[in-house]
């Protein structure tokens, strides 16, 4: 049988960190999502419903469209309707996060920076490669720019230890995305940003993370090595992992390799 051959499709694309992030986490899903005809319907799953509704709050909070108690109203009525889905965890873990948006956005302020913009689609190009992204958050800090992703991500701040933690390295794949976003912000501001942030609205959390020249080049590097990887890629393998394919992945429920997975009892 005559091999496929996707690069020149795949070649065409236009690349996201997102794209790149869903290749690392299940080939097969990658094809799902981007390269399977016909399209495949794509089910919401619950975490990331409660993200979508966040960032929607959190985006009308920074643009001034809704103040702290309007922000709080709309939460609480749209958390359930919005959170009935697919792929729904044990209700000890919805309760959780119920109760987790509701404490942050009780203590909510505004960001301490002179905002920029919010919620902005970036089209941009890493080495020719053409990329898109939508930045949460940029905003001014003493005549310099600051990057703000907003994440229900249990993320932690830089431990500093000698030998980094496991939720240091975390940290470190997570700013993969924010050096990206800060070439967007480089070709259209002309200046890179100083500082790297992620306001974490699940455990309440805001780390700062000074921005680094070695780790946004080694970050380009890397993306231009992923594209390459994906575009020779012949054979999209899955990666059955429980979590991920259970309250993650949109097409888990016609995944064919998540069928057999619990045909043989693995589910």
């Amino acid at each position: 049988m005559e091999e496929i051959s996707y690069r020149p499709l795949i070649e065409t694309m236009v690349w996201s960190y997102s794209r790149l992030e869903i290749f690392d986490d299940c080939p097969y899903r990658w094809f799902l999502s981007y390269i399977h005809t016909p399209k495949m319907h794509k089910e919401e799953k619950f975490y990331a419903a409660y993200g979508l509704l966040m960032h929607d709050l959190l985006e009308k909070f920074y643009k001034g469209q809704i103040s702290k108690d309007e922000m709080m109203i709309s939460y609480l009525t749209r958390f359930v309707k919005e959170t009935d889905v697919a792929g729904k965890p044990r209700s000890s873990i919805v309760e959780s996060y119920f109760k987790s948006g509701k404490e942050y956005i009780s203590n909510i302020k505004p960001l301490p920076y002179e905002t920029v913009s919010v919620e902005e689609t970036f089209n941009f190009n890493i080495e020719g490669i053409p990329f898109t992204g939508r930045i949460d958050y940029i905003g001014l800090e003493d005549g310099e720019y600051v990057i703000v992703d907003n994440k229900s991500r249990n993320l932690k701040p830089r431990s500093k230890r000698k030998n980094p933690t496991v939720k240091d390295k975390e940290l470190d794949t997570m700013l993969r995305q924010l050096y990206i976003y800060a070439e967007a912000v480089r070709q259209k501001y002309g200046k890179l940003p100083k500082k790297l942030c992620f306001n974490c609205f699940k455990n309440g959390e805001y780390i700062e993370e000074p921005f680094n020249e070695d780790t946004f080049h080694e970050t380009l590097s890397w993306v231009k090595n992923k594209v390459e990887e994906i575009s020779g890629a012949d054979d999209f393998y899955p990666n059955v992992e429980f979590f991920s394919c259970r309250y993650l992945c949109g097409y888990s429920y016609d995944c064919c390799y998540t069928q057999t997975s619990e045909r043989k009892g693995g589910y």
